[in-house]
């Protein structure tokens, strides 16, 4: 795909609204703002931007997104959603940001493809926001606290490279970014486990995402933390919960354990290490749902 050609055929819907997910983490954050700051070099009119509603972040993300930056979006109302033209970063169904009446012209993410968004880019890249890095480290000098952005949110997508979806095609990119690469060590500065002292009822939502694909709805969380504390609890709230997948991260084993309930049919299994929600764990649902 030529980049520069694509990015073209945008400029007739400047100016255009960069946006992440909501329950925004790092990688949406970072990927909304670098890739408005590209395309305003290449003299196409973007900003980037949050809704007012359901835009937070836990204080894992934020920490780490402190750390690199000062986030300062454009806040749009939910009353004027229909007076933009959105570029979606970080994800690719419209039902995690805008809605399905808002007007989105193309999207680069990392996810399954929902096939609702057209002129859409989708890579197998770990973090959305070091793949944009890839697209256009030939044809834009990125600065140095830009690559310092991308590698946190990098990391952060990565666990660390813990996930699953980390793979050693990632590792090398990210190399490129010049900044040190002890994983080990950066996770015990950065990582914050969930809190789970406010109750395992009020942490359901953590990590919150909606998803459709051909017309299969069910949405998702996650706990993170050291150790299984609370896990059964926690599979006794998903199992009453329905279309919901419930993941619970074991950072000591490291296990993740999957607690699925969909139309009425409820599963549970496990992986013997850090699986990742974006391509491992959804994956492995929808062949469930399929098969049943």
């Amino acid at each position: 795909m030529n980049i520069k050609e694509y990015f073209k055929k945008l400029k007739k819907y400047e100016p255009i609204c960069v946006i992440g997910h909501s329950n925004i983490d790092i990688d949406s954050a970072i990927s909304s703002k670098i890739l408005s700051e590209i395309l305003n070099y290449f003299n196409i009119k973007a900003f980037y931007a949050i809704l007012e509603k359901n835009y937070f972040f836990d204080e894992y993300n934020k920490k780490m997104l402190d750390d690199c930056t000062t986030f300062q979006p454009k806040i749009i109302s939910d009353k004027k959603i229909k007076d933009y033209n959105f570029f979606l970063v970080d994800h690719n169904d419209f039902l995690q940001s805008v809605g399905k009446d808002a007007k989105i012209i193309g999207c680069i993410d990392h996810h399954p493809d929902s096939k609702k968004v057209k002129n859409s880019i989708i890579t197998d890249c770990c973090a959305t926001s070091l793949y944009i890095y890839q697209i256009f480290k030939k044809e834009y000098s990125f600065t140095r606290d830009q690559k310092y952005q991308i590698f946190m949110a990098f990391l952060n997508d990565s666990t660390f490279g813990k996930s699953s979806r980390f793979k050693e095609s990632d590792k090398r990119l990210a190399s490129e970014l010049g900044f040190d690469m002890n994983f080990d060590e950066l996770f015990k500065k950065y990582f914050k486990p969930t809190d789970l002292s406010i109750g395992i009822e009020n942490c359901i939502n953590n990590g919150h995402k909606k998803y459709e694909f051909n017309n299969i709805k069910f949405e998702s969380g996650y706990i993170e933390t050291f150790g299984i504390d609370g896990i059964k609890e926690y599979e006794k709230i998903i199992s009453k919960k329905n279309n919901f997948l419930g993941i619970w991260i074991d950072y000591i084993k490291p296990t993740t354990y999957i607690f699925f309930n969909y139309e009425g049919n409820y599963i549970k299994w496990k992986y013997n290490f850090v699986a990742s929600r974006a391509t491992t764990i959804l994956g492995d649902a929808m062949k469930i749902i399929n098969q049943k």
